[in-house]
């Protein structure tokens, strides 16, 4: 069903999914891990972490990262204070999360352990990375990604300058900014407006469902299109409709194999492009 779809129909229907995926929906998203935290510098600590593995199964990254968030207990950000790497290879041994092991986790936590011991917080490093001068918040997190990683972590922390989509940065970035559930607005000195969608598989797909997206490759061009495509419904917020639509995904409600039953009960149906 190829229509033309009215503007005002698909804000509608994008703003009704918003309010149908809550914080109740949560499970399994990477971002429970970092609501569980109770301090914000340890939330901070807990969002990298959990963003910077956040490939694969959303199940998996939850009980992986989850492991790994525990045994930094009780303070994630203490014990990058206290860091020191060989306890690390100890305390980490046998830590596996796809093809990266447990060499690749203790260097991932040496880099924020420096960043942390020179800035005091993550937060703080990012704050001299951004330039509200900036049209959106790709520049500054280059400059973030640039001042963690050093010469190593290419996978581990994608950057704009690479010209991919930055999913796991910009879920990270998603829930430091946003002011509203399920996110934590704890960077208040960062406008969320210039905030860019996370683009994973699933949004990618379902954006190009809707209209919303005519790029084949899910890269950082796609991602700045799709974010500027949703601000036409919410200039002030545009990353908003992100949880809601991962959650399509994640939750296998709308799948790749386009199983009618789902279809027929979606709240995006009537503005759905995709050729049944």
């Amino acid at each position: 069903m190829n229509r033309p779809v009215g503007q005002a129909l698909l804000r509608d229907r994008l703003d009704e999914l918003v309010a149908t995926f809550d914080i109740s929906t949560i499970e399994p998203d990477p971002l429970q891990l970092v609501l569980r935290q109770r301090h914000p510098l340890d939330q901070e600590v807990a969002g990298l972490v959990a963003a910077a593995f956040a490939y694969g199964r959303a199940d998996i990254i939850v009980a992986n990262m989850g492991t790994v968030l525990a045994r930094m207990s009780p303070s994630p950000h203490q014990y990058l204070m206290a860091f020191d790497r060989k306890e690390a290879m100890r305390r980490f041994a046998g830590f596996a999360h796809r093809f990266h092991k447990t060499p690749d986790l203790v260097a991932f936590l040496a880099r924020l352990s420096a960043a942390i011991r020179t800035h005091g917080s993550l937060g703080a490093l990012f704050r001299q990375c951004y330039d509200e001068r900036d049209a959106d918040i790709g520049p500054s997190l280059a400059r973030f990604v640039r001042a963690l990683r050093g010469d190593e972590m290419q996978y581990v922390l994608t950057s704009p300058d690479d010209g991919s989509a930055c999913k796991r940065m910009n879920l990270f970035l998603r829930w430091m900014v946003r002011r509203t559930s399920p996110d934590l607005g704890l960077w208040t000195f960062v406008d969320p407006a210039k905030l860019v969608v996370p683009l994973d598989t699933h949004v990618h797909r379902i954006a190009t469902f809707l209209g919303l997206n005519r790029r084949k490759t899910a890269d950082w061009k796609a991602a700045r299109a799709l974010t500027d495509r949703l601000a036409r419904f919410d200039r002030a917020d545009p990353v908003r409709y992100d949880f809601a639509l991962c959650r399509l995904g994640i939750l296998d409600l709308c799948s790749r194999t386009r199983r009618k039953e789902n279809c027929d009960v979606c709240l995006l149906r009537d503005v759905c492009r995709f050729p049944l």
